[in-house]
């Protein structure tokens, strides 16, 4: 075997190389070819970083020596540092060193959340916007493009351009939009999720062209597991388009399965939740939308009712259980009691066709008489 001359800084920057790729890898998808010839280049601006300030050595609490870049003794001024190798390594890997400079001029700021957001530096993307408007796009809503390039980042180069084409067409179309609407102080609105491969595939470019505001929140809301059938999303996007619908609900396919559009105007979120929610057979389905119909006021209690117990009692006795708060607290036996206490309101309530709050008393005399 061939002996390798390899000394102390071979190994330090091979091992600062290993933790900067480490941190890019956690953030987006690398090809392993490429990144032969960026470990390269990168290589030499370690070496020549080391090699100009190695002389910087410290010593720690415990007195062993330090080496670093720079003489730096602040753990922020170390994370900017441990940053820019990071934000470094990926602009030579997308060959977009220069993009890099001008957004860190335009106060970009490459940390949301946990995540860095090396999205912004693919020049496949970049390089369909000048400079300047994406700078400015970047700083008003860049989560979307990085939400939108990690939807596609498994598809073949192919199929990315296709996405890319359609999400730089409709984000200059409605960007004027959705900066006025994060900006806004009544709802600051973050449309992350607006353009991802699934919102694209289920809403055509006439949908996201006429959206207003209140569609713009529907579209955003749908989350990456809301898969649409085709059917649910023509009928979807003919609704939003002819009929200006904005609702959000739950599990779309099932809704427009089982309601007309004139019905649909009819449910909100939490309706269609507790509908989703029973929806397990026939049986139980046409139980839930019996229940809706007759108390949409109960709909945000009886979705907690475990099933069992729905399907145990009529919707009549789950009314009422609802109103009392017993879904959780109660025993078999209370439960037991209170349904021959309304056996009787029952009765009257089918021999008058209505009741008051005061039935219950009434309901309570009658049994004692009985």
């Amino acid at each position: 075997m061939e002996k390798e001359n390899v000394n102390f800084i071979d190994i330090y920057v091979l091992e600062t190389l290993n933790e900067i790729k480490d941190v890019v890898k956690r953030n987006i998808k690398l090809d392993e070819e490429k990144v032969k010839e960026i470990d390269n280049k990168m290589s030499k601006v370690l070496k020549d970083l080391i090699n100009s300030n190695f002389k910087n050595l410290q010593i720690d609490t415990k007195g062993n020596l330090i080496y670093t870049f720079l003489p730096i003794v602040d753990e922020k001024e170390n994370e900017k540092v441990r940053l820019s190798l990071v934000l470094y390594y990926t602009a030579l890997y997308y060959d977009n060193v220069n993009l890099l400079h001008n957004l860190l001029k335009n106060n970009v700021n490459f940390k949301y959340n946990y995540s860095i957001m090396l999205q912004y530096l693919d020049k496949s993307l970049s390089s369909k916007f000048e400079t300047e408007k994406y700078c400015k796009m970047i700083s008003v809503c860049g989560y979307m493009f990085k939400y939108f390039m990690d939807s596609i980042q498994d598809l073949s180069e192919c199929e990315k351009e296709k996405y890319i084409e359609r999400f730089v067409y409709l984000i200059n179309e409605k960007f004027d939009l959705i900066h006025e609407l994060t900006l806004s102080k009544t709802y600051g609105d973050k449309f992350e999720y607006f353009f991802t491969k699934n919102k694209l595939d289920t809403f055509t470019n006439k949908t996201y062209e006429m959206a207003n505001e209140e569609q713009l929140r529907l579209i955003n809301s749908l989350s990456c597991f809301d898969k649409l059938n085709k059917e649910t999303s023509n009928r979807l996007n003919n609704l939003m388009q002819t009929k200006n619908f904005s609702k959000k609900l739950n599990n779309f396919n099932l809704m427009m399965q089982l309601f007309t559009d004139v019905e649909l105007e009819k449910i909100d979120y939490q309706i269609s939740s507790a509908i989703n929610n029973f929806s397990k057979t026939e049986e139980s389905t046409r139980k839930i939308i019996e229940f809706t119909q007759r108390r949409p006021d109960l709909v945000n209690a009886i979705v907690f009712c475990p099933y069992e117990k729905f399907m145990k009692y009529d919707n009549f006795i789950l009314e009422e259980m609802c109103d009392r708060y017993m879904l959780f607290s109660s025993s078999d036996n209370e439960i037991e009691l209170l349904i021959n206490i309304l056996k009787a309101k029952s009765f009257f309530k089918k021999i008058f066709n209505k009741y008051n709050s005061n039935d219950l008393n009434k309901t309570k005399k009658f049994i004692k008489k009985k």
